[in-house]
């Protein structure tokens, strides 16, 4: 594709209810028009929407799901705004773990995969089919999240069962948050050879980065693997699940939605997962084994990295909670990690906030990603052929 100035990428962000956006004019990476809507499929959805210095909020329907939500999205942006591609934050498509086109064989990929990121995968497959049936000349482009992983080594990426089953059903490693991550190391990867990439929200991981490139990653074969999260598992003993499902009459179906929504910080807690009400109600257990576990894989991945030159923290956690920061920084003083009081307690604007002291042996900083931005870039590097 024969790319000039002025090329126009809509990025969408879609949830099981939601629908973000921002349109980026990605050669001068200006942002034209940006915006929400909460409670898709809801006749009372809310949503915000910006373009330049208009700004518009309200409540609309969108009962009938996301395509009368991309329509109200395009009749917003209007037809003075050409749009030369529209980009999704994929998640998952087996071994299409790169920047890709999609199309049907593509789109059949994700498909395929459904049981193994059905709150993700699902809804982007809807948005798709919809966007391509209103838009079918405009290309659409999936930045998959294990694209960025793509770079982790064969003795990383195994796992220990049998090879030739592995190899049939493509049970590997692949990582997640591809999008976080590879923000993490465009913007300190530079200056930091050795960078772990801690993202820490609804859902967590950690990344080992070596000269800008994903060496490891706590995520697995599915985005519920790693760190405990809100309501997912992260790492379980796969016979302490067989032991359950058979003490409870647990069905495949019933593992799968007691591991993906009744487990994490929820189940453990007994509240609702969000660090805001954990820390509110004293789950001091819970936070600990949160900063436990984020903590132990920071520190494996120090035998990945040969050591490691800089922290950075991103996602709602990870920006916001002072307290889970701190539990974790205080595990890693051993290695000589020392921060500023006055500065982990500030919120960083948009570039990275570097909160540790002079004399630390590590740099540690607070950073807030733009996925977007990650995803609009992939896709326009694709599109030029690079």
């Amino acid at each position: 594709m024969v790319i000039n100035m002025d090329f126009n990428i809509l990025v969408l962000n879609i949830g099981s209810t939601s629908l973000k956006f921002k349109l980026y004019e990605i050669t001068r990476q200006n942002i034209i028009a940006n915006g929400q809507i909460s409670s898709v499929f809801s006749t009372d959805s809310d949503y915000v929407f910006q373009k330049n210095e208009t700004k518009k909020s309200g409540k609309t329907d969108t009962s009938s799901g996301y395509g009368i939500a991309l329509k109200k999205v395009f009749k917003f942006i209007g037809n003075d705004i050409k749009i030369n591609a529209i980009a999704f934050k994929t998640v998952m498509a087996g071994n299409i773990n790169r920047t890709a086109e999609l199309d049907d064989n593509v789109v059949s990929k994700m498909e395929e995969y459904l049981s193994v990121a059905p709150a993700h995968n699902i809804p982007y497959i809807n948005a798709i089919r919809e966007i391509k049936k209103l838009f079918p000349d405009i290309p659409c482009v999936g930045s998959f999240e294990t694209a960025f992983h793509s770079t982790i080594p064969k003795y990383a990426y195994m796992y220990s069962i049998d090879s030739a089953l592995a190899e049939k059903y493509g049970i590997r490693k692949y990582g997640f948050h591809g999008a976080a991550h590879s923000y993490a190391a465009y913007k300190l990867g530079k200056e930091n050879k050795r960078l772990i990439s801690v993202h820490l929200g609804g859902s967590s991981s950690v990344c080992a980065i070596l000269d800008g490139k994903s060496l490891d990653t706590s995520m697995g074969f599915s985005p519920q693997s790693g760190l405990p999260m809100n309501n997912r598992c992260g790492d379980i003993d796969a016979f302490a699940l067989l032991y359950l499902m058979e003490k409870e009459n647990m069905s495949i179906d019933d593992a799968r939605d007691f591991l993906s929504t009744k487990c994490g910080l929820k189940g453990m807690s007994g509240k609702n997962g969000d660090m805001r009400e954990l820390e509110n109600n004293g789950c001091d257990d819970v936070i600990e084994a949160y900063a436990y576990s984020v903590a132990k894989y920071i520190c494996s991945f120090l035998a990945c990295l040969g050591g490691v030159d800089a922290i950075s923290f991103s996602g709602g956690i990870g920006e916001n909670s002072v307290l889970v920061k701190q539990k974790i920084i205080d595990r890693l003083k051993f290695l000589g990690a020392e921060t500023y009081d006055r500065l982990i307690n500030l919120k960083a604007d948009r570039e990275p906030l570097l909160i540790s002291t002079e004399s630390s042996k590590i740099k540690i900083y607070i950073t807030p990603v733009n996925e977007e931005l990650m995803v609009a870039l992939n896709t326009y590097n694709y599109l030029k052929g690079n």
